[in-house]
């Protein structure tokens, strides 16, 4: 019990892996980060710090054409104009307004309570407490707080409109002349002077004797200087109270703007350009053993930077985003509803996925050695040649090999992309691979042995060498026999390389992932295989079947143009399920007994249903392969096992379920299946015509391929009209060859006898089981013996 679910729980795991989605975005997100972190913009050891006396270790050139800044002397004329802007202050012309209104509003407040005209001797004149309840209202529209004892002087004086006059009049000479926050800071301008610009009017005036404004502090004394004249002629206390209010009313009304101050720096600054020094790609900059200097520490300053240049976050960004998008874009346009990778997609996306990192590697193993071997070489990486040894195209061939030309195709496509990227996006590099990698699959998309992987690897090498020339024509200016030369010996190594690796990848792809190739077909095909052999010893009808079912399955793959070596090998293996209870099933019934007469037509049909499950079982223990699993599975697809259903209706049982007799499927996935499917009932049909003519041949494989066609059970394979029309043309033609009409070969006596009775000489066929009209066993005529030879 626990073995069983142990059992269950794997095959819900194996199942989510091979259907879920989630599994997919995890590749595209696994494949995005590791080719992100592999492919880090900082790969490059170069190093161009050095300091003003330093030694150079090694000769430095110029890797391309550039400018330089010199950052000194740019930033020298910027400071130069950053001191001639004149920094700007605002002058605030409504703040004497608003404090004049302030003065007025909160002086009308107790005003209001004495009577026009009176006196300060008069008997009506309101009460000091009655005037002190309106303080809170006279503070809040004054803004500020006054003690009771300056309330009650200005109560004492009415709150006259004289004394709002005086206080108003030192405010205005005090604000007209200017107060500034910060009178210090203002200073330090006085060489050049301000710009005083009026808030709301925006008016300018350049102020160049800044000493002419008051301080907070300053402020405050003029108040005093300038109330003197103002003031002398009123009471002492009433005196000091107003110079007191006007002191604490008074506010800066020049202000620094920053902001503004800033804008106009900023635009000075970036009317300057840079002083630059141009760079030509190959001048040296510094020779081995030379000491360093001001310029030229410029220039390494400036190499450095172009270095540094690729050490940042955007970049990794960068190449993230490519990677996702290219490997996103391609499998939603090609491979996502691609009907060969249907059947286990996650399985076969994961095959790709894992070989676009494994390739991936050997191009970044192959960088990394380079840039060991040549620091310099990181600047430049598609400048030289290596590359062309990677095997990269070998990829292209497993991936035709187990999945087919057409994604073989797209996935070459988005590995030389992503190989290219790895040598700093080099369209030669793309170009290479891309090419080489379709030739590759092209020339082993119908290679069936394995050492016709050599002859495409030769075919291969010799196509890279002439890319390699035609690439160095087109890169090259003045093209080097000695560099093409090398590129040729490269890229000819490079084709045998990826020949080997394949060879070599196969089998361990086909053990991974449970793949079959043609070789592997090849293997199965061999009729001395172990299952082969049993199933003709034990179940001798069953082979026969199987044989012809073979034979008639490859030559209709072969008429529509399906994989026929498949087709043949699953007709082998289709029924091998039937060795579990051979003499169930009628061409293995030798003694003329059928064991289904003493079985109810329900538990019939369970037999006949089991062999296929049977099959599967022993498929899976041989380790046959999914195609011809699935050539078991679907070869009956969902047919209706009419005998025993129609049987079963015939003896009244009401309760009888059509899906009961029916193959449980799937129907035919593949065009391979379908004929395997075909060629099954079509020979059994035909095997059991009393007179197989080829006119009764081929009227019964038109019906039979039309009732399984009227049944549904080619719906969900690629197989047209025009294919099943096919189809049938080679089943009548290899039928009515091994069903074909024979002479009767007969002993003198019986054609004596035959010609006296008016018997025919010859017939169509044979019969099967002849009559024993002599009294005798026909083994036992001697006659009969001797025309054998026996």
């Amino acid at each position: 019990m626990k073995k069983s679910r142990n059992e269950n729980n794997i095959q819900q795991a194996k199942l989510f892996l091979q259907t879920h989605p989630s599994v997919l975005w995890l590749m595209l997100f696994t494949i995005t980060v590791l080719f992100t972190v592999t492919h880090n913009p900082e790969q490059s050891n170069v190093s161009f710090l050095y300091n003003i006396g330093d030694v150079s270790k090694r000769d430095i050139k110029a890797p391309n054409d550039f400018f330089i800044e010199d950052k000194e002397a740019t930033n020298t004329k910027k400071n130069e104009v950053k001191e001639a802007v004149k920094i700007v202050y605002d002058f605030d012309a409504g703040l004497k307004t608003k404090i004049f209104a302030d003065i007025d509003a909160a002086m009308k407040i107790p005003r209001a309570l004495f009577p026009p005209g009176q006196g300060v001797e008069s008997r009506e004149m309101p009460t000091l407490a009655m005037v002190m309840e309106t303080k809170p209202s006279f503070e809040e529209a004054l803004g500020l707080e006054i003690s009771n004892g300056a309330y009650s002087i200005l109560y004492k004086y009415q709150f006259s409109e004289e004394i709002t006059q005086k206080i108003k009049a030192i405010i205005d000479k005090i604000l007209t002349n200017g107060i500034v926050a910060n009178k210090e800071v203002l200073l330090r301008e006085a060489h050049k002077g301000v710009t005083l610009r009026t808030i709301g009017s925006k008016e300018e005036r350049l102020v160049s004797s800044l000493k002419v404004f008051y301080g907070p502090d300053q402020a405050k004394t003029m108040v005093r200087i300038e109330g003197q004249p103002i003031l002398k002629d009123l009471n002492y206390n009433l005196s000091n109270l107003i110079v007191d209010l006007c002191q604490r009313l008074l506010l800066p009304n020049i202000t620094l703007n920053k902001n503004e101050t800033a804008r106009r720096i900023k635009a000075e600054e970036d009317k300057i350009k840079p002083i630059l020094y141009q760079i030509k790609a190959g001048e040296m900059i510094l020779r081995e053993g030379e000491r360093v200097g001001q310029l030229q520490l410029v220039k390494l300053m400036a190499l450095q930077e172009q270095v540094e240049q690729k050490d940042i976050f955007v970049s990794s960004t960068g190449i993230a985003l490519i990677t996702f998008l290219s490997v996103f874009i391609i499998y939603v346009l090609f491979l996502k509803d691609h009907k060969r990778l249907q059947p286990a997609h996650n399985k076969h996306i994961f095959f790709l996925v894992s070989g676009l990192i494994l390739y991936l590697t050997f191009a970044k193993f192959s960088v990394y050695i380079a840039q060991s071997a040549n620091p310099q070489v990181a600047w430049d990486l598609a400048s030289i040649s290596f590359f062309m040894i990677i095997p990269i195209p070998a990829a292209s061939m497993v991936a035709c090999l187990f999945l087919g030309f057409d994604i073989a195709i797209v996935f070459t496509v988005i590995l030389s992309l992503l190989t290219s990227v790895s040598f700093s996006g080099s369209f030669e590099v793309f170009l290479f691979f891309f090419l080489s990698g379709s030739t590759a699959a092209y020339l082993i998309r119908e290679e069936q042995e394995r050492k016709s992987f050599i002859i495409a690897g030769f075919k291969l090498a010799v196509f890279n060498a002439v890319l390699a020339v035609s690439l160095g024509f087109y890169s090259l200016a003045q093209p080097d026999v000695i560099v093409l030369t090398k590129e040729m010996l490269l890229a000819f190594s490079g084709g045998l390389v990826a020949a080997t690796l394949t060879i070599g990848f196969t089998p361990l792809i086909e053990v991974l992932f449970d793949y079959s190739t043609d070789s592997k077909l090849l293997e199965f095909a061999n009729l001395d295989r172990p299952l082969i052999k049993k199933l003709m010893i034990e179940a001798p009808g069953t082979y026969n079947h199987s044989i012809i079912v073979a034979t008639l399955a490859e030559a209709a793959a072969s008429g529509i143009d399906a994989n026929s070596l498949k087709a043949k090998v699953m007709g082998y293996y289709h029924d091998i399920g039937k060795l579990d209870k051979t003499l169930y099933f009628i061409e293995n019934q030798t003694d003329g007994k059928n064991r289904h007469d003493k079985l109810s037509p329900s538990m019939s049909a369970l037999i006949l249903i089991g062999h296929v499950k049977k099959g599967v079982e022993l498929a899976k223990k041989f380790k046959l392969g999914n195609e011809i699993i699935e050539g078991i599975i679907q070869h009956h697809g969902t047919s209706l096992i009419k005998y025993f259903y129609q049987k079963s209706l015939k003896s009244g049982n009401d309760t009888v379920k059509e899906e009961d007799f029916r193959y449980p499927g799937p129907k035919p996935q593949s065009r391979e299946a379908a004929i395997v499917m075909l060629a099954d009932v079509v020979e059994a049909a035909v095997r059991a015509l009393e007179r197989p003519t080829p006119a009764r041949i081929q009227g019964r494989v038109k019906e039979l391929i039309n009732d399984i066609f009227a049944d549904g059970q080619l719906e969900e394979c690629d197989l047209t009209l025009k294919d099943l029309h096919r189809i049938a043309k080679s089943f009548n033609k290899i039928l009515t060859s091994i069903y074909h009409s024979r002479i009767e070969y007969t002993d003198k006596s019986q054609e004596k006898k035959k010609e006296k009775n008016g018997t025919a000489k010859d017939t169509d066929r044979q019969s099967a089981r002849k009559e024993n009209t002599g009294g005798h066993h026909p083994a036992k005529d001697k006659t009969d013996l001797k025309r054998l030879g026996l």
